[in-house]
């Protein structure tokens, strides 16, 4: 009899391509279809948690690409029954979101276990859709909940009046940021109102953010739904600048708000207010950018400017972009069986703006030579696993390469294809 016991895979034979499915280790009652998360029965009573292996596409996406999602599961049908470790490495590569702040070291592992045959006992978190739904993962980002306890601590003694020096003294490591956050706020004395409800509400997810508690629901519900306390402080937030009501992860209300104020400044300001209200992606702490973020914050409520001045605007969304490029160009050249070194020979001669090596090298040197793989029966295993990584990379919907137009279009001048393997399996 299978094992039933909580967050164990079910047999192989009782899930159909392109998804993957764990016992809940509950009896089952009654089926549900709620988006990621699917929950059916078995046979015997048991409840099942299954989701889809294919990442969240945009609306106008999803129908242009059911060729590519079909030829994929096609590919996993004709491999025939998957080992423990081959699923665990493609659920792996389905959490993958490329806004998680494990980028790129997430995507290395994942073409190391693709070239190995197996991920590591305790894998990165590499994002969060699903992730790590029979297995242990390890964080990319150690130290991370030290430094919220950091910035919390901070606030709190700057409004408290604890001098500059005082504070840095407790965390020297800390002193830019400690200096930034002095200096744009000013004496805490000259506070206004407004200004003190905004702190209080930038400070209101740190519950959940520097960990004192570990369930995300409850701080959830606090900081972002009706009656809360997020609601409460943003409405007085709003009374006190005389700003119009700030909604909570409504954009469609948000810009009725924002295009009824006249005055630019009063506009910045409720972008602040906007920002705060919204978290960090709500709860998202492994968002790429979410210390910059909160760091946004605090500047914007010093200054009711939504925008950090001395800060390299867009910096993360071209590193993220870049990466994105160079590790899907690289997957679909392994993939279409071309030369690393003519490929590297041929962008040299292209002036992208940016050198896409590193991310070409890793694909070949993680997934290793294609006709050593033939000789040992595993290239249309790993051609399924890296084509499955490509796919999630250039489409995934929070972030993949799809989203940076830019990089489409530079791609197209100079005669780069993205999908030429794809194109050619169609």
């Amino acid at each position: 009899m299978a094992d039933t016991a909580m967050n164990r895979l079910v047999p192989y034979e009782t899930v159909k391509p392109g998804r993957e499915a764990v016992y809940s280790g509950k009896p089952f009652t009654e089926e549900s279809e709620d988006w990621p998360l699917n929950i059916r029965g078995d046979s015997e009573g048991h409840e099942i948690l299954e989701w889809s292996l294919h990442p969240w596409l945009w609306p106008e996406l999803e129908e242009q690409l059911k060729p590519d999602i079909s030829a994929l599961d096609a590919m996993q049908s004709a491999l025939g029954p998957l080992d423990d470790e081959v699923r665990k490495i493609r659920a792996q590569t389905a959490s993958l979101v490329p806004c998680d702040n494990g980028l790129p070291v997430t995507v290395d592992e994942l073409l190391r276990a693709i070239g190995d045959g197996r991920l590591p006992e305790k894998p990165f978190h590499d994002g969060c859709m699903l992730c790590s739904m029979w297995w242990e993962d390890r964080t990319t980002q150690p130290g991370q909940t030290e430094s919220m306890r950091v910035i919390e601590e901070v606030l709190k003694a700057y409004l408290a009046g604890e001098p500059r020096d005082k504070v840095v003294s407790w965390h020297p490591h800390a002193w830019g940021f400690i200096d930034r956050t002095y200096g744009w706020l000013g004496p805490a004395d000259n506070l206004t109102t407004m200004q003190r409800l905004m702190l209080e509400r930038a400070l209101l997810p740190f519950e959940y953010l520097a960990k004192h508690v570990t369930e995300r629901e409850p701080v959830h519900a606090k900081c972002f739904l009706p009656d809360g306390r997020g609601e409460e402080l943003d409405a007085q937030i709003a009374a006190a600048g005389m700003l119009p009501p700030i909604p909570i992860n409504d954009f469609g209300k948000f810009m009725e708000g924002y295009d009824s104020i006249d005055d630019p400044a009063r506009k910045d300001l409720y972008r602040v207010c906007g920002r705060i209200a919204c978290g960090v992606c709500g709860l998202s702490d492994c968002h790429h950018n979410t210390f910059r973020i909160i760091e946004s914050w605090i500047h914007g409520i010093a200054t009711g400017r939504p925008d950090v001045s001395s800060r390299n605007r867009g910096g993360e969304r071209q590193r993220i972009g870049r990466l994105l490029f160079g590790y899907t160009l690289g997957l679909d050249r392994w993939l279409s069986g071309a030369s690393l070194h003519f490929q590297l020979l041929d962008l040299g001669h292209l002036d992208l703006g940016f050198d896409p090596k590193n991310e070409i090298s890793r694909v070949y040197a993680y997934l290793g030579c294609r006709d050593e793989a033939r000789h040992q029966g595993r290239l249309e295993l790993m051609d399924w696993l890296a084509g499955s990584l490509w796919f999630n990379l250039r489409y995934n919907r929070p972030a993949g390469l799809e989203r940076h137009k830019d990089l489409l279009k530079l791609a197209e001048e100079n005669h780069l294809g993205l999908r030429d393997w794809m194109d050619g399996l169609l």
